[in-house]
């Protein structure tokens, strides 16, 4: 039965109706099974029923009519226990339910099995017999394995479905790409022209299209250099590193060469364009590492806006004209596209594509500016519906219920009143009310986080993350280009630290110009273990950093993704080669280089049973969470059917957050903290219970963790872990933390789903 299984799978998943698909699902079920009927069964949660709502047995006539109560029924019976249930005789079953208008008088043998997505119960499927019998074993995962996929059908259908109501209100689910929340009209984008609309086409005039290239690469430089200034104007100056991606895509020769050649063999300038940009976007599209399949979306960002000036040449600047504030709304938004936007008028972001690494979330979390990616969903069926962007949880609302309004409006007066007091704090010292003192340093990377203008509240950078120069060019940039990048980062933080990762790549962040293939990427050949394999581009990018930080001191060195002692031990002798070659070659210049201090990152729990041994060989260490906490609850947080699983919070996390608090005291090692929980309200309090003193986070939190860190007792704290630290209820500590916020009039920062569930009908 396996080819009848995939090929009803394959049409059922093809079908763009739910409706056809379920008929076409009931037929074939039937068929395949040899049974003399096959019915599905929808739960409507708003009248606690069971609808039939597909049948090929029972009366056509009672389909949208025949209903059965929650509860009731073999039907209701399989769907309360959530089990498959084989009957050779239905009728002799205590929870037999004639239906009328079914009209299933002449069946007897009953298999049903329950339709559940994500824990929660869809429907029923059921296939019926004429004679008495009870199904056999391979029938009865048969029809287990069809309900599993019906029910991802469903649930997308249902969610899409609803949006064609247009007095339909509810909650559509994506991730948090940006944290805050905004209200406002939905504002649906299109882009100018696509490379669908272009035909491609051949020309005899070479010359004539390589100047209507030069033509639009001028026009196109000059919009985004506009815009570049528009964000360093409006303080946003962090953002402008996403357009100098733009401007090195742009005046990339290989990237524009290929153009060029496409020219020479007789494309057009548009058709050269097209080929070349959906070439680049298949090759990065593929790629596992959510920073590269970003790069999919800058080429074709620029292609279409290269491809819409080719088109439309005789048009001057191509702005939007906005006469009211929205909420952009987009199958894929680009860093561009927002600029193109002005400030005031843009109060929220949702795109159908897009990650939490994206350029348009860095920048909406740059500008303040609540997103929500991934909303799979027609788009075309929101335009200008009221909408609510729930930055906190990633939750889009459709036309919400005056409840649900006032309580999100209610959440954002309190939010500006919060900002309007973080920033009483902004020169402060970070300490606590009982004089603990506490650091606060930077994620940077990703976006120019390097202007000491705009972060003159950190304590410096505890983590800058150097793959992106590497996964940008076409090639592994050279030692001179590093310097300078290196160096300008470096002397934006004179007199604070300047924590740089090595090479971060391989395995799951492939680099367009050196592909790895691998069946399980995030466990294959990456950061540490590729560069210690490599030692010509590890040794360059050790004397790049090494000469960036000539005169100025405040380099520090981190290994990433490290597992054993060898790893470091071989990273320390490459350190000191480095180390002592460029010191050898600038002996006659002025100013010596400082040897710097080398850690490791932890983030691979077989770290956590060699910190006795590692202690000798670095001399600091600190706590990657994210993967550390991805590894030890085996959880892919961007996977949507697990993500609920991955908590930091969880007890395993906590332990090991505390034992690696212990062992650095222990053994006099200064540690660390970067991942996304030393930026998290409850998160920073429980770290500083722990201990922790130093905290790395994304810049668009310095502000609020400071103020809490303020607003804090480290002997409150430090009770209040003792009575959670050993339960192994995992929602107790973010209650107990939470409330303590709550008491110190901060409550407003927890952002859990209650709003959502406890208005929304």
């Amino acid at each position: 039965m396996l080819k009848e299984l995939r090929e009803i799978v394959q049409q059922v998943t093809a079908s763009s109706d739910l409706n056809d698909a379920m008929n076409e699902l009931v037929r074939q079920t039937r068929h395949a099974m040899q049974v003399d009927c096959c019915s599905i069964y929808l739960r409507q949660q708003h009248r606690q029923n069971y609808l039939l709502a597909a049948t090929d047995g029972l009366a056509a006539s009672a389909v949208g009519r025949a209903k059965i109560p929650l509860g009731e029924g073999i039907v209701g019976l399989v769907g309360d226990k959530e089990e498959l249930i084989n009957l050779a005789d239905a009728r002799s079953h205590p929870k037999f339910k004639y239906i009328p208008e079914a009209r299933e008088d002449a069946f007897i043998s009953f298999l049903g099995a329950p339709i559940i997505h994500q824990r929660t119960t869809l429907g029923v499927l059921v296939v019926q017999q004429k004679q008495e019998r009870l199904f056999e074993e391979g029938e009865e995962s048969f029809l287990v394995t069809l309900a599993s996929q019906l029910a991802t059908v469903i649930a997308h259908a249902e969610a899409k479905g609803n949006l064609r109501s247009p007095n339909w209100h509810g909650a559509l689910r994506g991730l948090a790409g940006s944290p805050g929340v905004a209200i406002g009209r939905a504002w649906v984008w299109r882009p100018r022209v696509t490379f669908d609309q272009v035909k491609e086409r051949k020309s005899d005039d070479a010359q004539l299209q390589h100047a209507r290239l030069d033509k639009v690469l001028i026009q196109v430089e000059n919009e985004l250099n506009g815009m570049a200034l528009r964000f360093q104007e409006s303080q946003a100056s962090e953002s402008m590193a996403v357009f100098e991606v733009y401007q090195y895509i742009l005046k990339d020769p290989v990237f524009i060469n290929q153009i060029r050649n496409e020219i020479n063999q007789g494309w057009i300038a548009g058709s050269a364009v097209k080929r070349v940009c959906e070439r680049q976007i298949a090759q990065f599209g593929v790629m596992t590492d959510p920073y590269l399949r970003e790069r999919a979306a800058d080429i074709r960002d620029l292609g279409q806006r290269l491809l819409t000036r080719l088109i439309h040449e005789d048009e001057g600047m191509l702005t939007l004209a906005l006469d009211k504030p929205i909420i952009l709304v987009a199958d894929e938004i680009s860093a561009t596209l927002i600029a193109e936007i002005p400030p005031s008028k843009l109060k929220g972001i949702v795109s159908a594509k897009g990650s939490i690494n994206s350029h348009a979330a860095i920048l909406a979390r740059s500008m303040g500016i609540p997103a929500v990616m991934g909303i799979d969903h027609n788009f075309e069926l929101l335009e200008d519906r009221t909408l609510i962007v729930d930055g906190y949880n990633g939750d889009l609302l459709v036309e919400p219920v005056p409840s649900v309004l006032r309580e999100y409006r209610r959440l954002i007066a309190q939010e500006e009143q919060m900002d309007e007091l973080f920033a009483t704090t902004r020169h402060e010292k970070a300490v606590t009310l009982d004089g603990i003192q506490v650091s606060l340093l930077l994620n940077a990377g990703l976006s120019a986080d390097s202007d000491v203008s705009s972060n003159d509240t950190v304590d410096g950078i505890g983590l800058f993350r150097t793959e992106i120069p590497f996964m940008m060019h076409d090639r592994f940039p050279s030692e001179q280009e590093q310097v300078i990048s290196y160096r300008r980062v470096m002397a934006s933080y004179v007199g604070k630290s300047v924590c740089m990762r090595t090479l971060d790549v391989g395995g799951d962040k492939q680099l367009p110009y050196f592909p790895i293939v691998e069946e399980n990427p995030f466990l294959g050949w990456r950061g540490i273990r590729l560069t210690l394999d490599h030692p010509e581009i590890f040794l360059v990018q050790l004397k790049a950093m090494l000469r960036a930080s000539q005169g100025l001191d405040n380099l520090s060195i981190m290994l990433p993704m490290v597992t054993n002692l060898d790893e470091v031990r071989v990273a320390r002798r490459m350190l000191d080669r480095a180390w002592r070659e460029v010191s050898d070659e600038t002996a006659e210049q002025k100013g010596e280089i400082r040897y710097p201090s080398l850690g490791v990152m932890i983030e691979v729990p077989s770290l956590l049973y060699l910190l006795p041994d590692l202690a000798p060989l670095v001399d600091f260490w600190s706590v990657g969470s994210n993967d550390l906490t991805q590894y030890l609850l085996a959880v892919d947080r961007n996977n949507g059917r697990v993500a609920n699983i991955y908590d930091a919070f969880h007890p395993a996390v906590l332990r090991a957050l505390q034992l690696i608090f212990d062992e650095a005291e222990r053994y006099g090692k200064p540690v660390s903290i970067c991942g996304e929980l030393a930026g998290d309200p409850i998160g920073v309090l429980v770290l500083l219970a722990m201990g922790y003193r130093r905290f790395s986070m994304n810049n668009s939190n310095i502000m609020r963790i400071k103020y809490i860190v303020r607003q804090s007792r480290f002997d409150e704290l430090q009770k209040l872990l003792q009575e959670v630290l050993n339960q192994q209820q995992v929602g107790l500590i973010k209650d107990l933390f939470g409330r303590y916020l709550e008491e110190r009039g901060l409550g407003g920062l927890l952002r859990g789903p209650k709003p959502l569930g406890s208005s929304q009908p």
